[in-house]
């Protein structure tokens, strides 16, 4: 017998998720206001659940719920975000419990597939017992800093995003980047975002403390590589270490001609289909690290 029930989140367990996700991940976890913005302010919503034992929360998880472009059509999607267990029930099945539970409540909702970027113990979960597929491991690279100060040359910074449609309707399968979505995700945030316009193209420049190292990420970028790089080269604050962006296909010349290399670190892509096929083919699939939880 598992000896734990699970139910739907509900706003007095508050604390108790904010509890495992500080037992879990510590100064890395979610802070209230980050909590409060990433799953309230969403425009698609999420899937949130827990899990009991004797009356105490001791299993938490999410979905995200995006709109996405997949195989050339609009669908609904989820990915499986911010989840852990209590140290002392792992080994019970919980994470796997939650899932479950989410990807039927996803598939009700009409979600056409379930996504995550995997940690390392939850990777054999999700392509075991959960039956989901391994699509691509994608790789980091970083620009090591300091560097020599650079000006944003002819980008500006951005306020709002304002605009109809998708601004990366030429990519393969990706998350809509609307303009809702894009405020929420970033000019919105709690975290230190900040976005810059060049041409018809942006990027969104983050700056976080990582394993203790004031480090910056591109966490978004779509247009011409060069002079939004520059731009976010530019922005980038005195003392960070490094300047960590996931280069998308055919951009990796562009971001090694600013000064970034290859990391040790990628990034564990999966998914499971719910309405349909999954597609499995790795340049089928287009992120960057603001599509992560991570960053």
């Amino acid at each position: 017998m598992s000896g734990y029930e699970l139910a739907a989140y509900e706003p007095g367990q508050r604390e108790d998720y904010l509890r495992l996700l500080r037992d879990a991940w510590g100064d890395a976890a979610l802070s209230s206001a980050e909590f409060d913005w990433w799953f309230s302010r969403n425009p698609e919503g999420s899937l949130m659940s827990v899990a009991f034992d004797d009356g105490r929360v001791i299993g938490v998880a999410a979905h995200s719920i995006y709109r996405m472009a997949l195989g050339g059509g609009r669908r609904p999607a989820t990915f499986s975000v911010h989840a852990t267990t209590d140290p002392v029930a792992r080994g019970r099945g919980i994470f796997v419990g939650l899932e479950r539970k989410h990807e039927e409540e996803a598939k009700a909702k009409g979600a056409a597939v379930v996504l995550a970027f995997a940690s390392a113990p939850t990777a054999p979960l999700f392509v075991g017992p959960l039956g989901w597929t391994s699509i691509a491991k994608l790789r980091v690279w970083a620009r090591p800093l300091p560097r020599i100060s650079l000006r944003r040359g002819g980008a500006e910074r951005i306020e709002r995003f304002e605009f109809d449609g998708d601004a990366a309707a030429g990519w393969p399968n990706h998350i809509v980047r609307s303009a809702d979505y894009l405020n929420w995700r970033y000019l919105d945030s709690p975290r230190d975002y900040v976005a810059y316009r060049s041409g018809d193209g942006y990027a969104v420049l983050g700056h976080k403390r990582h394993r203790g190292r004031p480090i910056a990420l591109v966490a978004d970028l779509v247009g011409p590589v060069r002079p939004l790089l520059r731009a976010c080269l530019a922005g980038v604050k005195p003392r960070t270490q490094a300047l960590f962006a996931l280069p998308g296909l055919g951009q990796r010349a562009a971001y090694a001609s600013c000064g970034f290399v290859p990391t040790p670190m990628s990034l564990d892509f999966m998914g499971k289909p719910l309405a349909g096929e999954l597609d499995i083919d790795p340049q089928s699939w287009r992120f960057t690290l603001g599509d992560t939880d991570f960053f």
